[in-house]
This record gives structure tokens, C-alpha cells and sequence, in this order.
């Protein structure tokens, strides 16, 4: 094999075109996609950098497959694939493990596949499959963290990859023809169900009975298995969903994640169960591309509806609540009865909540007690009750992602965030100008003023 690296013993480079058995499904799609990579620099850039890779015009990404490295570990420790990246003064190296379908990835081959990185000399192992999770630096296995001191572990998902192809095709990143004749098949591959690339698209088995539990008044407990299960189905559906508002906008779309949470996804999902038997609630936000603010998705167990909101600043220019609440309505032209606007109020007024479609008819019907006040901010909100399908474990996500991007439509893509215009310069007129000062000094002999 020419131009491999001298920590293996053999293997190929990835071919587009795999030549494998039939039941080396994985291993065949493994290798498309590795080939695809090395070949489109604008894939291989965004997918490194979700890694902490930089790479740049003279980044060379070469990949293989079938390999046999030099240090053994374990017998019949084979990676699926290995990714290569040589900046000319640096070289990057990972191992990658792919499943596809229903197959997830085990604890215990993973593993192995780091130990096996470890023994090499090798900087990290990729996992794929159809497993989501919030960043690429999060993994849905568990790997003991003194294995993670000298070897990194990362994983992407296959929506991921495939949202990722639609978005460089929508915002025409790739120049060279020949590249995206290949983004465009890989996409189209990838987008077939025979490829067994799927997204996520029913909550946990024990989804049904948690909801019954809510509305029966029963106590949830936090260590139970299926609030875990529940809480965790909730987290890969937000990174779903982060995938497909991707693909509706022809933008990334990330989850905005509490910085106590990014480095620890244990801890982050300990909060979500928390949140789910204290307040039966789950929630998630979201930030889209130069949109006025973030926007928050609710599912409300108790009450089985779905809202989602986002918050702006009133226009303070317009010193009544009426004119303001027109200026907000003037960014809303379809009135939808799912529509509300929660207005909040300096100091300790509580927020005051109207209609849409009552706001039109008269602005000022959202006035707080107090008739001299005027709101500093606006909540819209798109609430829906769902009823029965709130418990499905399918209907709950296809209302879910319809109800997000029906927001999106009414609400997300038209507001506008106020900002005021700044300050103009003051200056009295009966103040003298420099130049006149400086006159008035000579012609009563005086010195010019110094220089500062």
C-alpha cells in the first residue's frame, strides 16, 4: 500500500467502491463514507473541527480501511476505518468504528478500540452510528476516563453526517463539480432506507407509562430506569432536532448547553431527570442562525402540551404598551389561535399573557395593573395540547417537530430584535468652536492652547 503510515501493517485506502461480502454492511458503508470524506476538503473541515482538528488549505486527509496496526491488543481487534491528517507539521490519527441499523455500539468494543489507539500511539477513536448525542465530544458508551488521558473518544451519528452533506449542498460550500457530484450521491445514499441510516423517531419504551403516571398523580422517582430511559430519549431527541431545524433552515442549529453540562453528559441527564420528576416538564433550547433571540421548546407532561417560545426586547422608543404591542404584532401577520404573547413588566408587575388574535382587535388588553406602565419585553409562544398523541412514543416526535417548525414559520423568521440607534453628537451653540477659540486668543496676543 502506498503512502501508508509506519504504525501499520496493512490496509487499504478507503474505496468508494468497496469490494465486501454482503454481510459487511457496516464495514462497506464505513468506507464509502471515509472515501467521500478524503476527497470533499469542505466535509472533512467541518467534521474535524467538530473534533478540535484545524485543517486548512494544506491539510491532507488521507483514510483506510482493513487495517492491521503494528501493537496488538486483542485478538480480532479490527477498527473499521482509519482517518490520517497531516497539516505538513503535525499528524492526527483515529481509529473509527462504525454500526448501522439497529446496532448500537458496546461498552466493551469500544473499549478496546481505545486501548488498542492507546498501544499505538494513535489521538482518538470515532465511533458512528445511529446512536445522537449533544456534541461530538459526548459518546452514548461508557469507557473507564483513565483510558481518556492520552486518547480522545468521539462520536458522530449518521443524521449528522447526512445533515451535515445537505447543508454544504444548500449553502453551495463546494466549488469543484467532481466534489459535489459526490456530496450529492453520498447524500442521496446515505438518504436511503436500505442504507439503514435512520433518525431518531419514537421516544423510550417506557414513555407511555411515565406520561400515565404524571396524569395519575403518582410520584416519579429519580432512580427508577424508566425516567432515566425517559429523560435520555428526551436529550437524543433534542439532538435530532437540532438536525432537522438544520436541514429546514440550510443552517447549523445547536442546542445551547449549560456549561457545567458540556464536559460531563452524566451530569447533564442527572438534571433532566431531576427536572422531570420535580416539574414533570422537558426542555431543551435551541439557537438558529441570526435569529432575534433563542427559542425554547417545553413538553409539559402534566398538562400533555407542547409550547415553544421565544423573547425579545420591546421597542423602548415607544413610550406606551400599545404602541408597543403593535410594533410586535406589526412582525406577526398570521394570526393563529395557538398564538400567545406573555408581556413582562418592570419591577415586581407579573407577567400578563393575551391572544394574538385578541391583541389585534385591541393592543392595550394586555396592560398590567398598573395603566402608567409599559412592558420591557415579549414572549411569543405557540402552545399546543396534544391530547392522547402526547403519549405516543411516535406521535409525541412527529407533533413535536411539526409544531417546531410551524413556530419557525409564524414566529422564528420574522421577528426582529430592536436594538436603539446610537447617540448623536451634542454640542451647544453657545459654546465657541475650537477654531474660534483659538482665533479670539490670538488677536488678544494670547498663545495658542497646547496640544493634548
Amino acid at each position: 500500500m502506498q503512502d501508508k503510515p509506519d504504525f501499520i501493517i496493512s490496509g487499504d485506502h478507503a474505496r468508494l467502491f468497496p469490494v465486501l461480502a454482503e454481510t459487511s454492511k457496516e464495514r462497506r458503508v464505513a468506507s464509502i463514507f471515509l472515501a467521500v470524506m478524503s476527497q470533499i476538503p469542505a466535509l472533512s473541515e467541518d467534521l474535524l473541527g467538530s473534533v478540535g482538528v484545524r485543517s486548512g488549505k494544506r491539510t491532507k486527509v488521507r483514510t483506510f480501511t482493513e487495517v492491521v496496526l503494528k501493537v496488538e491488543t486483542a485478538s480480532g481487534c479490527r477498527p473499521d476505518g482509519l482517518i490520517v491528517v497531516d497539516t505538513g507539521r503535525t499528524q492526527w490519527t483515529a481509529l473509527v468504528e462504525a454500526k448501522i441499523g439497529k446496532n448500537d455500539l458496546g461498552d466493551e468494543q469500544v473499549q478496546k478500540y481505545v486501548e488498542l489507539a492507546k498501544a499505538n500511539g494513535l489521538n482518538a477513536v470515532i465511533t458512528i452510528s445511529n446512536q445522537f448525542v449533544a456534541r461530538a465530544d459526548h459518546s452514548p458508551v461508557n469507557v473507564p476516563k483513565t483510558l481518556l488521558r492520552k486518547v480522545d473518544l468521539f462520536h458522530w451519528s449518521w443524521a449528522r453526517l447526512a445533515t451535515l452533506c445537505e447543508i454544504l449542498a444548500y449553502q453551495e460550500a463546494v466549488d469543484d463539480q467532481e466534489q459535489l457530484y459526490l456530496l450529492e450521491q453520498f447524500n442521496d445514499f446515505l438518504a436511503h432506507p436500505a442504507t439503514g441510516v435512520e433518525r431518531f423517531t419514537q421516544m423510550a419504551a417506557p414513555w407511555k407509562d411515565v406520561c400515565q403516571a404524571v396524569t395519575n398523580d403518582e410520584t416519579l422517582k429519580k432512580s427508577a430506569p424508566e425516567v432515566e430511559a425517559v429523560a435520555g430519549s428526551w436529550l437524543a431527541e433534542e439532538r435530532d432536532l437540532c438536525l432537522h431545524m438544520s436541514s429546514y433552515v440550510g443552517q447549523q442549529v445547536e442546542a445551547r448547553i449549560p456549561r457545567k453540562h458540556i464536559d460531563d453528559p452524566a451530569v447533564r441527564l442527572k438534571s433532566e431527570i431531576d427536572k422531570l420528576v420535580s416539574k414533570h416538564l422537558l426542555d431543551s433550547t435551541f439557537r438558529i442562525p441570526n435569529c432575534a433571540s433563542d427559542i425554547d421548546v417545553c413538553a409539559d407532561l402534566a398538562r400533555r402540551t407542547v409550547s415553544v417560545s421565544m423573547t425579545v426586547k420591546a421597542r423602548a422608543d415607544r413610550v406606551s404598551t400599545k404602541a408597543r404591542v403593535n410594533w410586535l404584532l406589526g412582525m406577526l401577520p398570521d394570526d393563529d389561535d395557538r398564538l400567545l404573547v406573555r408581556a413582562h413588566w418592570p419591577g415586581s408587575g407579573s407577567p400578563t399573557m393575551k391572544e394574538v388574535v385578541a391583541l389585534r382587535k385591541d393592543p392595550a388588553s394586555i396592560q398590567s395593573t398598573n395603566p402608567e406602565s409599559a412592558p420591557h419585553s415579549f414572549e411569543v409562544l405557540l402552545v399546543e395540547r396534544l391530547g392522547a398523541r402526547f403519549s405516543g412514543r411516535k406521535t409525541f416526535i412527529e407533533d413535536l417537530e411539526r409544531i417546531v417548525t410551524t413556530f419557525y414559520d409564524l414566529v422564528g423568521s420574522r421577528l426582529k430584535a430592536w436594538q436603539a440607534p446610537p447617540p448623536q453628537a451634542i454640542k451647544s451653540r453657545s459654546d465657541p468652536s475650537p477654531g474660534e477659540l483659538e482665533m479670539d486668543d490670538l488677536q488678544e496676543g494670547g498663545a495658542l492652547p497646547e496640544a493634548r
